[in-house]
């Protein structure tokens, strides 16, 4: 067993204690304060001649006493230096009634005495208490939104693809029985009928988000922009250009295509020019890789940066350029889980480039809402 020795408590480093920042107490074998530093004065509100008629069961709430005795007799057979409240909530009494919660520090001292350092945790039981409310609030809100996303998918879009075929069909078959405004208003119908049905889509795939993972795979970024493109099928007049090496990444292929995705659609989406130029490049920065999609489209004002990237935001009107303003909102949320950034620079009149950065040990799945 090590302890203290006497001397270095009675005599050389006892100014220590009556210096030290934390409250400091040394209990004798029979249970009695022995001595109490300034900091425990401070802590407890005893003067030193209080603390010494005390035993140290008088520092504990009532409803702690019964057991502490024993506890005490145990540690006196077999003594050594710990901390406790590393597994229990402990709490001390101070002489005007109130508590605090306290992690206590003992070290056995010869002749059977106890060093016992004592600290206020108070201030960090209160954050883990916020903490702890905050991820069960986080919890409840992330089940709202699984609960919301299944009643969108199963309860909203059934009757609204009715609608949309009610509509085409009214379309197709009653065209010659409907003035000019009665196709124009039965056309603005069912364009906007689509344009919910995209919306839902959207929300749908910005709740799954970090809630639904498939395995983290080398993604071979020359062969999913190929397949994007591909997919997109962007008119003639916009060429697309891809550079040349791009990197193999770690990483689930369904996100990454997502993010990249919506950044080259929404550059083929706003291209104002005859002949449109995207290209999308990538650069090794060390740590992470950074991809960029760059076009020569309208731009965007820098007062519009950080607005585009939230929820159904868009800076045109839905019925002259159709967008849910959903897509860049899952970029931005999809790298951030990854633990990346995305941006923009833009010149009004000359284009615009996004950027997002993939972290090169992004081994494992992106992290979750919860």
């Amino acid at each position: 067993m090590t302890t203290i020795p006497d001397i270095l408590i009675d005599h050389d480093a006892s100014w220590l204690m009556d210096i030290a920042a934390d409250a400091m107490l040394i209990i004798g074998a029979d249970g009695h304060v022995l001595r109490a530093n300034p900091a425990a004065a401070r802590l407890f509100g005893y003067t030193q001649d209080e603390f010494a008629r005390l035993l140290i069961e008088g520092l504990i709430p009532r409803r702690f006493r019964a057991t502490h005795g024993d506890k005490r007799a145990q540690y006196a057979k077999q003594p050594e230096s710990r901390t406790m409240g590393a597994l229990l909530d402990i709490y001390a009494l101070r002489k005007d009634g109130s508590e605090f919660a306290a992690d206590v520090s003992i070290s056995p001292i010869e002749g059977g005495r106890v060093l016992a350092t004592v600290y206020d945790i108070t201030a960090r039981k209160q954050l883990e208490a916020e903490q702890k409310r905050m991820i069960h609030e986080l919890e409840v809100v992330n089940e709202e939104l699984k609960n919301f996303a299944y009643v969108v998918s199963h309860d909203l879009k059934a009757p609204l693809r009715a609608i949309g075929s009610l509509a085409d069909w009214i379309a197709a078959d009653q065209k010659d029985r409907l003035d000019a405004d009665g196709q124009e208003h039965l056309r603005l119908l069912i364009q906007r009928v689509r344009r919910l049905d995209a919306l839902i889509d959207g929300v749908l795939r910005y709740s799954r988000i970090g809630r639904i993972h498939e395995a983290v795979t080398e993604v071979d970024l020359n062969k999913l922009l190929a397949e994007v493109v591909d997919m997109l099928a962007p008119p003639a007049g916009i060429a697309i250009t891809l550079a040349q090496g791009l990197p193999v990444i770690l990483a689930e292929k369904t996100s990454i295509q997502q993010v990249l995705q919506n950044l080259i659609a929404n550059a083929i989406r706003y291209l104002d020019k005859p002949q449109g130029s995207i290209v999308i490049d990538c650069a090794d920065q060390g740590d992470n890789w950074r991809l960029s999609v760059s076009d020569n489209g309208p731009g965007i004002e820098t007062r519009h940066f950080e607005r585009i990237f939230h929820l159904f935001q868009t800076l045109n009107p839905r019925d002259r350029v159709e967008s849910t303003g959903v897509g860049l909102a899952i970029v931005k949320k999809i790298v951030e889980q990854y633990g990346g950034q995305v941006w923009l620079e833009s010149t009004v009149g000359q284009g615009s480039t996004f950027y997002f950065t993939v972290p090169k040990g992004a081994t494992q799945h992106p992290k979750s809402n919860t």
